[in-house]
């Protein structure tokens, strides 16, 4: 039971160096530091926000996902050990799943965020 909370609280922490980033992206996104005479560059950069934007919404609910789920193990903080099979676990291996697969994706929009920018700056 202690180690689900402690594995929450992790998520959490991550989440909320996300939003940091999430809003310093967007930030140098609309900063618009970059030279205009390439193509597209204005829809480019319109996508990534649009990315960004979804990738916030999506973080939001699995948030409030993992806020729900630390609200009901706390309620039954007696229990120390869980069995495999009980539903705290499937719920949490579930969960763990979903934030696993969105940190992927996420630090891939990065990448590819980056390797953009990086091109453009040089």
């Amino acid at each position: 039971m202690e180690e689900l909370l402690y594995n929450t609280s992790l998520w959490t922490a991550e989440f909320y160096f996300i939003n940091s980033e999430l809003d310093f992206i967007k930030r140098l996104i609309k900063a618009y530091p970059f030279t205009s005479t390439i193509p597209n560059l204005y829809e480019r950069l319109q996508l990534f926000i649009l990315e960004l934007d979804n990738f916030e919404k999506e973080k939001k609910s699995i948030t409030d996902k993992i806020d729900n789920y630390e609200i009901k193990l706390s309620e039954i903080q007696e229990i120390k050990v869980l069995d495999r099979d009980h539903f705290h676990m499937v719920e949490y291996e579930k969960l763990a799943e979903v934030v696993f697969m969105y940190l992927i994706h996420y630090k891939n929009l990065k990448i590819k965020i980056f390797e953009y920018i990086n091109g453009l700056i040089k």
